[in-house]
């Protein structure tokens, strides 16, 4: 049967005539919304169908199945709630073979067309507009046509000329101007001079490069507006730049989304006027039997009940939500931390008892799922996150709300795998916590991001905040940097948080760019946390580092193998930074301690300080460990914690002599990431050959410190 999904307007009119009484609802690839009756012999073809026969029916505390046959469904629009549901529903597909939920179109007729280089017509493109710029090729996504190829350019120099400054931080018009270095000119004297225009603002389409700089820690994205060739400027024009983190001298860049960069395989371009999408073939692709997808949807999902109507009680099991669209707004992306207003494809408001079990949300071009406002005692357990356009799941909101019950709270996400992430926005981070309170993030396994892992909080300094009494444990967050932003951590806190605690998580392989990579990083006003039983290895500059905050309790962790420092303070004040107690800090290079730390108020006992080198090259402070004890931490002990094989990642103790003398509590770290089936821990696990990836990217800037 050819399915037939009905028109927006008339998808209420024909749910009416449902049966009311019905517990089951059936779904299939060969369903028809049109003429079907969600009956397993007429079943429906779209989540969108079945949601609004149910919003038909009359209410009842039955709970209602929606059985989704597996197979592939191509949504033509989102499923989309706005008034409470009328009853417990729950939606649910095979584990063995999940249904697949499209937020995309297959893209066939291919042809080659020269220089190894295919390309298919896309009519929509041409007589529509449609455009796309993510693109899939067997599940993988492939990459707009850039130049470099790899790695970055260097700007040379900035200046902003401003219109109209306004009386804000940064001015309400202004005029940028950036240099670029002699190889990116090069790549744009590439362009035909004879071009009609850099933007085509009366059909609103590109014609003209976008630039992605990368500064600090975070990106901004422009189309270059217009090219002074004899200079090697390119220009910008709208709100001014960040005074906290401009682009400057320095920062690095790409073009891309240009036909003449399309020169390598694995990238494509599409071309707006013509209609063509062009694609270089992998190797070891056959691009005529490969599944190509160009995503159409800019969301799957979303939620948006009221604070007197809250949608509640719904659950998704055994799904895969795939393929969401974002593209870029025609001045840009502004540099943002964390990505933070960035929509996600699935969105909620007002809403409680949400569930996803054993789901997946896969191919995303922003974030995969926003719990905002209002959300309360949602779950994701056992679900799979993976290739994301930025973060992975984000709760609460960064706009402060005046009512409590507005503050998303009770959420919890658990056993979940949340990988390979900032793809479109390198900013995204794993898990963010906004303003949100009482959330459990635990059991999960965090890896392959460009900025931080979990992010919690979301005040600058000592200010009220509703972020309180977060639990983030039993974690396993690693491979995060990968050597391209700045001032990030695996665990990153922001602001007054009490109640707060990171705990038994497993936390290694952080690289920043420049300075930063910490493993836990309680940043400006961190108030009240408390940080313990964590292992945390091999991060560029630490296992811990406070800029500044009150009160926080650092205890019974393992700081080891940092290259740059084991440990860092910024800010001395007047009351109590922190404890810092009973902890084991095993160095092999670098500083032990650097920073502020004796001009600080910290309470200091019972820590182990030891060097698989030379521990007479351990510096304190810019002290020697002698000096240190002397001055500041009297009970200090310099002896081997003994460790099986730091090294090699075995933390375990050949003997427990030496952590009797501290008082350190033994913790079982293999307990930290996800749990199950072997098949679901092996599925967590990064491949080696990714692993080999970010070894090659981030060592030999390490090798050299």
């Amino acid at each position: 049967m050819k399915r037939r999904l009905l028109p927006l307007c008339m998808l209420f009119l024909a749910s009416v005539t449902c049966v009311t009484a019905q517990n089951t609802i059936y779904l299939s690839p060969q369903g028809d919304d049109a003429s079907g009756d969600g009956s397993k012999a007429k079943p429906y073809y779209s989540l969108a169908m079945a949601f609004n026969s149910a919003a038909a029916a009359k209410p009842t505390a039955d709970t209602l199945y929606v059985e989704v046959a597996s197979g592939d469904y191509f949504m033509e629009r989102a499923l989309t709630l706005n008034k409470p549901n009328v009853r417990p529903i729950v939606v649910r597909g095979s584990a063995d073979q999940m249904p697949r939920m499209m937020g995309g179109k297959r893209i066939e007729g291919w042809e080659h067309w020269r220089d190894g280089i295919y390309r298919a017509y896309i009519p929509e493109v041409e007589r529509y507009g449609f455009s796309f710029e993510q693109f899939y090729v067997n599940g993988n996504r492939a990459t707009l046509a850039r130049t470099p190829n790899d790695g970055f350019y260097m700007v040379v120099g900035e200046s902003e000329t401003h219109i109209d400054r306004g009386q804000s931080r940064r001015a309400n018009y202004a005029v940028e101007r950036v240099v670029l270095s002699e190889d990116g000119m090069q790549a744009l004297d590439k362009i035909g001079r004879g071009q009609k225009a850099l933007t085509d603002n009366e059909i609103g389409r590109y014609v003209s490069p976008k630039v992605r700089f990368y500064h600090k820690w975070d990106n901004t994205v422009k189309l270059i507006e217009h090219i002074q060739r004899d200079s090697s400027s390119i220009f910008f024009a709208g709100l001014g730049a960040q005074s906290w983190n401009p682009v400057t001298k320095g920062s690095r860049y790409f073009l891309f989304d240009y036909f003449e960069a399309l020169d390598a395989p694995g990238e494509w371009y599409l071309d707006r006027d013509n209609g063509y999408l062009y694609y270089y073939p992998a190797e070891g692709e056959d691009i005529s039997t490969a599944e190509c997808i160009a995503p159409t949807l800019r969301y799957w999902m979303r939620m948006n009940g009221a604070a007197d109507g809250y949608i509640e009680n719904i659950s998704f099991r055994n799904i895969s939500f795939q393929y969401s669209s974002y593209k870029m707004p025609v001045k840009g992306n502004d540099a943002e931390q964390a990505a933070a207003s960035v929509e996600a494809a699935m969105e909620f408001n007002f809403v409680k008892n949400i569930s996803f079990l054993n789901c997946e949300m896969m191919h995303t071009g922003t974030c995969a799922i926003w719990m905002q406002r209002g959300c309360h005692n949602n779950t994701l357990d056992h679900c799979y996150l993976y290739d994301l356009g930025a973060g992975g799941i984000k709760l609460g909101e960064w706009i402060m709300r005046d009512k409590s019950e507005q503050v998303s709270s009770g959420n919890t996400i658990n056993n979940c795998i949340i990988t390979n992430g900032g793809h479109v926005f390198p900013c995204g981070v794993g898990v963010s916590l906004f303003y949100t309170a009482h959330n459990r993030l635990t059991h999960n396994e965090i890896s392959n991001f460009r900025y931080s892992g979990v992010s919690v909080g979301w005040v600058w300094g000592y200010s009220y905040s509703p972020t309180i009494d977060n639990y983030v444990a039993y974690n396993h967050i690693h491979h995060i940097g990968w050597g391209e932003l700045s001032d990030m951590g695996a665990v990153y806190t922001l602001g007054v948080s009490p109640g707060t605690k990171v705990v038994h998580n497993v936390i290694h392989d952080i690289v920043s760019y420049d300075y930063g990579g910490w493993g836990l990083y309680t940043d400006e006003g961190s108030t009240g946390i408390e940080m313990s039983y964590n292992l945390v290895y091999r991060c560029k500059c630490g296992g811990f580092h406070q800029h500044y905050g009150k009160e926080n309790k650092i205890e019974n962790n393992i700081f080891a193998l940092g290259y740059l420092y084991q440990a860092q303070l910024t800010r001395a004040e007047e009351h109590k930074s922190f404890d810092f107690k009973r902890n084991i800090i095993l160095h092999e290079r670098g500083q032990a301690l650097q920073g502020n730390w004796a001009n600080a108020k910290i309470d200091f006992a019972d820590n182990i300080y030891w060097s698989l080198s030379d521990n007479s090259a351990m510096t304190f402070a810019d002290m020697p460990l002698g000096e240190w004890k002397s001055n500041h931490e009297a009970d200090a002990l310099n002896i081997d914690p003994m460790f099986i094989d730091p090294k090699a990642g075995d933390f375990r103790f050949k003997s427990r002599r030496a952590i009797k003398k501290i008082g350190f509590e033994e913790f079982d770290y293999s307990e930290a990431g996800v749990y199950g089936s072997d098949e679901w821990r092996e599925k967590a696990k990064m491949p080696t050959a990714l692993i080999e990836a970010f070894d090659k990217a981030t060592l030999p800037r390490l090798g050299n410190m």
